[in-house]
Formats: C-alpha cells, structure tokens, sequence
C-alpha cells in the first residue's frame, strides 16, 4: 500500500496538516513554488532519515521556526500499519519507527525503500565522478546492508590515513594501507558484480525507450585496476605516498572510482544531447527500481517529481510503460500538464497551492 497518511508540522512552506494517502497512485498538481516538492522530500525524509535536497537540517524547518515534525503511517500488502517520525531541533534529530528510536538509518532504508526520481540525476550523468559513485553506492545500499557497514569502515580507514598523511606521519601507515586494501576490495568486487547485474537491466531498457540501435553500458573503471589481492593493493598504496604526501590525501582507492556510459567505445555523456542526458538519467532510476526489486521481492515508493516535462510524448509513454512494480507512486505536475490521460480510476489527485494540500 505504502504512505496512508502524512502529517507536516513547520516543514518548509507546508502548511501544519495531515494528508490522507490511502491510494497507490498520487498526482500532486500546482504551479512552481507551491509546495509539490517538498511533500515529495517530506516522503523522502520519512523513508530515508534525510533529505535528498539538503544536507543542512535547518533547511527543512519553516522560516523562524525552532523545529520541525514529520509522522507518517506506513503499510506493505498483507502487513498491519507502522508508524515513522522524524523530528528536527537545531543540530538534533530523532527518527522513530514504531515509537521506537532508530539508531542506524540503514534500519530505515530496509523497513521503507524509496525511489526518488528529479532533475538532479542529471548529475549521475554529466556531473562529478562522486555523483556518479553515490549513485551505485545507493544502489547497492538498497538490498545489501553490508555494504553500507564496508563502506563506513572503509571512509572511517581513509579518514584515518589522510590524517597521518597531512601530518607527515608514517607511524601507523603500514597498517592503514593494509586495512584500507582489505576494505577497499571488498567495496571493489562488490562494485563489479553488481554494474555486471545492472547493465543486464539497464541496457535494454535505455534501447527500448531511446530508439537507438547501438548498445550503451556502464563501464566501471575502478582506481586500483588489475588489483586483485591485499598485497597488490598495499603495493599500490606505496608506489603512490611521495605524492600523498605532496597533496595530503590518499589519490588512489575506490573513494576515487570512475564510472562511464560507454556507446561504441565512446563516452557517451561527452557527447549526448541535453534530452538523451535526460533519459539516461531516468532509466538509470527505472533500473534501479527493477534492480532492487530483483534482489529483494520487495517494491519500492517510487517519486517523480517533474521529470517527464523533457521527454516528447513518445519517450513519455514508453517511459511510464517501464515502470517497476511499486508499493506508492506520486507525481508532480504543472497544472498546463495533461495528467488526466495518466490517471487511473484509483488515482488520488491533490493541489497544492500557499503549501496548503487539498484533494481534488
């Protein structure tokens, strides 16, 4: 079922309010400014602990306010209702699931995974090499709670390291490079399996629905290439510290990981047109959905917010047509949009105006 219900309190411009969800599919319509996507980012701070606009907590809470509340009830086919809050107070945050407090917020993504589709997965594309890494950092995230704990640990080995670095210590180095080799491969190998896994999905869906003939892949280019074992890794590490130490950082390791969208051996992101960036950052989104739910049996909220007003109305269909399975899906819509022949008998249809959500 997903989302049932969805109360604000000083969150952004939203008016202090409980909407009712009880539908699978929700089409938020208004014009820019009104609030459409922050009720997408509420939705998103309830399944993820965060925001996938901001980093800055105080960001989220209303003008001149102190604090922000947002709770909402949650329920899966055949499950009874849970509950989730989250509470913003200065620099402090509760996040509550079933009224208890989540210490983790890996235990979140698991109890609600969600899927946001925006104009800021342009960056997963043409943006910077750590775009794209957070983007199949997330994706592997999803399903495998393992990876997030490898992940930490190696950020936490790396933090480490580039301290005694930037101190032009040498003491503990053999034994950093030694854990940051065997964190990092791990985090290596679990990046190859899994761009393996994912291009099976996601190359013929960007076929399908681009119309183009040639294939596009992803291609991972990992940092320690042709490293297999810790010793070459460790190797590795060593052959590079006179310039770690001239530039005070670790330069080598999966922190420094690429990725390309390879088309004929070309980078394809160098040279696509401003609309095929677009569709690359859309079926990127689809297939993660897929991915996830091929990995868990489970479906995931999916929100689009404004990222079909870029595609003709071929691309448009064909898009929609590729969809995942889903638990709750909302979209926002300008009010010229003709979301009508969207729409099914079961759609729950909102405007939103001044941050106030009505039903239509």
């Amino acid at each position: 079922m997903g989302f049932t219900s969805l109360k604000t309190f000083d969150f952004r411009n939203l008016e202090n309010q409980t909407v009712d969800l009880n539908n699978k599919e929700i089409f938020l319509t208004g014009e820019n400014g009104q609030g459409k996507s922050n009720f997408l980012e509420a939705v998103y701070i309830l399944s993820y602990g965060s925001s996938f606009r901001t980093r800055q907590e105080s960001l989220i809470i209303k003008h001149n306010c102190k604090e922000m509340t947002l709770y909402g009830e949650y329920s899966r086919q055949n499950e009874i209702s849970n509950s989730v809050s989250v509470h913003t107070s200065g620099k402090t945050k509760k996040i509550s699931y079933n009224g208890k407090i989540v210490r983790d917020r890996k235990d979140l993504i698991q109890n609600i995974p969600c899927i946001i589709f925006s104009h800021e997965d342009l960056s997963f594309v043409n943006g910077t090499p750590e775009r794209r890494r957070w983007f199949f950092n997330q994706t592997i995230s999803l399903y495998d709670s393992g990876y997030i704990d490898n992940l930490r640990n190696y950020r936490k080995i790396l933090k480490l390291r580039n301290i005694e670095i930037k101190n032009g210590i040498k003491k503990l180095l053999d034994v950093y490079n030694y854990q940051l080799a065997a964190a990092g491969l791990e985090l290596q190998n679990s990046r190859f399996i899994t761009i393996d896994d994912f291009n099976d999905t996601f190359s013929p869906l960007f076929r399908d629905i681009s119309g183009l003939s040639e294939e596009l892949f992803i291609e991972y280019l990992p940092s320690w290439k042709n490293c297999t074992d810790i010793e070459e890794v460790t190797a590795k590490l060593e052959s590079k510290i006179d310039t770690d130490y001239v530039l005070g950082t670790t330069t080598t390791g999966p922190h420094r990981d690429g990725f390309r969208y390879n088309l004929v051996n070309r980078d394809f992101s160098k040279i696509a047109s401003t609309g095929q960036i677009r569709l690359i950052s859309l079926v990127l989104r689809v297939a993660q959905s897929i991915f996830f739910f091929e990995k868990t049996k489970r479906k995931p909220l999916l929100l689009l917010d404004d990222v079909l007003l870029e595609l003709d109305n071929k691309k448009r269909m064909n898009f929609l047509n590729v969809l995942p399975e889903y638990e709750q899906i909302f979209f926002t819509f300008l009010p010229g949009e003709h979301f009508n022949k969207y729409k099914r008998d079961d759609t729950a249809v909102f405007n939103v105006k001044d941050g106030v959500i009505s039903r239509k």
